[in-house]
């Protein structure tokens, strides 16, 4: 297992996060998260990787129904500070 791989366990474990993620080969993160609430699980996710250094390129949103919960894929990388 990789640092970045290692890194992001620490995180999900540490906020109790439980979603699907992957680490690609070029270090880019992807996570899902499926009908998850815009604040309490998008905002938050967002929020949590920010603060352990790693920045959102990018989010593409894969189901929606109007409502506040909807499922997308968030991709970070790791920030250059």
């Amino acid at each position: 297992m990789d640092k970045i791989e290692q890194d992001i366990k620490r995180i999900f474990k540490e906020n109790k996060l439980r979603y699907d993620y992957s680490v690609h080969v070029d270090g880019t993160i992807e996570v899902d998260v499926n009908w998850g609430d815009w604040k309490h699980d998008h905002l938050f996710l967002d929020h949590i990787m920010k603060n352990n250094g790693y920045c959102l390129k990018d989010e593409v949103v894969t189901e929606e129904d109007g409502s506040d919960c909807y499922s997308s894929t968030h991709l970070f990388e790791k920030s250059e500070l």
